[in-house]
């Protein structure tokens, strides 16, 4: 906070400022990816839900979820068979989830994290106004099995970019 404050009348912006002040947003505006899971009574199938209960397999493990075996089931002329899990989350679970409802929880399956190496690339955009891009390193949560696969998933890191504006009493700071 003293950085803030120490170059808060100098209009011009310099790396060391803009990551400063990226920083500090990122503290309240966390970056991260999401995904949604199942809990409470969940059906698996034995073939075609195998990676999703492994999944759920390895929370159990680190102690984020209760599995229970409500039902086995196997199907009449079919080598499959069906499984019916209570699954309850617990408290250990409880910063990684963002939303609840009565079957559903959204929890984050990556977080991004300032990359200070990356460097900060800086865009005077007026007197008052510039634009800062920053490198955010992606950084794996034990909820990670259940993120989408696909082709945008497949780098470490992202590129983002910070609208910062020049506050006479403040210094610069993130609008967005």
């Amino acid at each position: 906070m003293a950085a803030l404050l120490a170059c808060g009348s100098e209009k011009s912006i310099s790396e060391r400022i803009a990551l400063a002040e990226v920083a500090h947003y990122l503290e309240s505006n966390p970056v991260y990816e999401t995904a949604d899971i199942e809990y409470g009574e969940v059906k698996f199938a034995q073939k075609s839900d195998a990676e999703a209960l492994a999944s759920y397999e390895t929370l159990e493990k680190g102690g984020y979820v209760t599995l229970e075996l409500l039902k086995e089931r196997k199907r009449f002329l079919s080598k499959d068979s069906t499984f019916v899990y209570l699954i309850k989350l617990t408290d250990k679970s409880i910063p990684f989830v963002l939303e609840k409802t009565d079957k559903k929880a959204t929890v984050k399956t990556f977080e991004y994290t300032l990359d200070d190496a990356g460097g900060v690339h800086i865009e005077q955009t007026g007197k008052n106004r510039a634009k800062a891009t920053v490198t955010l390193t992606k950084k794996e949560t034990d909820f990670a099995d259940f993120a989408k696969k696909g082709a945008d998933n497949n780098a470490s890191f992202t590129k983002k970019t910070y609208s910062l504006r020049f506050n006479g009493e403040l210094g610069w700071e993130v609008t967005k």
